[in-house]
């Protein structure tokens, strides 16, 4: 409305034209080509005469203020802040995600966190018929997210495989939230990354050989399972990180020896 009724064409136009000295103070004087008159320009006339008339203007630099006592500078930073803590919705997952290893491992750990991953006693609950909903792999209970990754023989050597290579505390997991806390034992940031991505790999080795046992009767292997979780990260941290003159032969011993 301000632009479609001021008078003359002129584009330049700055605030400070349209306000004038007043009683110590400022009025916002318009200069209109026609006065308002129809119901929404009086409205919007009302609303900037209300915001204009509030403003106090002083001889100093104009800067940025704002938070909740108009005092806080403002930055970037500072306003995601504040986004985050007006709209995050607080988690209950311990999944994050680990910028070294693949998308699809990563996506894999999140649906698997949720029990959103196709397990036969997923399928099951979606009323998909499955003439046997024992795990493959062990064939002793049925096959859920928990057993597959945590109670499972097959799940138990690749861990204890894992955490002897990783020179790591005993791995002990009851659910696979759990197995998301492994790296917390470690202290360095890097040291903490690495074994994070150790273990989604090695989640995504255990579906792999779960696949295979399903759709190709494979015999899984333990041995053939930490191969392909050493390599997969070996491959993927020197590849993906900072890390890129780790040394094969030095990795296959101990994922932590460049730190």
């Amino acid at each position: 409305m301000a632009y479609s009724l001021r008078r003359g064409a002129k584009q330049e136009l700055i605030v400070a034209d349209r306000f004038v000295s007043h009683n110590d103070g400022w009025r916002f004087a318009p200069d209109w080509v026609q006065i308002p008159s129809s119901v929404e320009q009086l409205s919007e006339m009302q609303d900037v005469d209300f915001l204009l008339n509030n403003v106090r203007l002083t001889g100093t630099l104009d800067r940025w203020f704002w938070g909740e006592k108009n005092n806080e500078p403002m930055s970037v930073a500072s306003v995601k802040e504040w986004i985050k803590d007006g709209t995050e919705v607080r988690r209950d997952h311990g999944m994050w995600w680990e910028s070294w290893i693949p998308t699809k491992v990563n996506l894999f750990v999140w649906r698997a966190e949720m029990d959103r991953i196709p397990t036969k006693d997923a399928l099951i609950r979606r009323n998909i018929s499955i003439q046997d909903g024992s795990c493959p792999m062990c064939d002793y209970v049925d096959e859920t997210v928990m057993h597959l990754f945590t109670g499972c023989v097959f799940a138990h050597g690749v861990w204890l495989a894992v955490g002897r290579w990783c020179r790591a505390k005993p791995i002990v997991v009851f659910d696979f939230t759990d197995l998301l806390g492994i790296h917390d034992q470690f202290k360095d940031k890097w040291s903490q990354r690495i074994i994070r991505g150790i273990v989604y790999t090695s989640c995504w080795v255990i579906w792999k050989f779960r696949n295979a046992k399903v759709f190709n009767n494979a015999a899984p292997s333990v041995v053939d399972a930490v191969a392909w979780i050493k390599s997969w990260s070996f491959l993927w941290l020197k590849n993906r990180s900072k890390f890129a003159r780790i040394e094969w032969k030095d990795w296959s011993c101990n994922p932590l020896y460049m730190m």
